[in-house]
């Protein structure tokens, strides 16, 4: 079988987009973990007694 320059070029691109691929999907679950991470450090705001089932309405 012959190996042709077309057929290295397009060996070549394939193995370049799926790396191209890899590191768009390590960068997404990078920014998902810190995203997480910051919601997980978020301290819960406390409503007061006297607010809780209080809908104020202004016109």
């Amino acid at each position: 079988m012959e190996i042709g320059a077309s057929s290295m070029a397009s060996r070549e691109m394939a193995l370049n987009k799926a790396n191209v691929e890899q590191e768009i999907l390590q960068k997404t679950l990078e920014k998902t973990e810190q995203s997480q991470q910051s919601d997980a450090t978020k301290p819960v705001e406390q409503v007061p007694d006297d607010k809780q089932g209080q809908i104020d309405f202004y016109a």
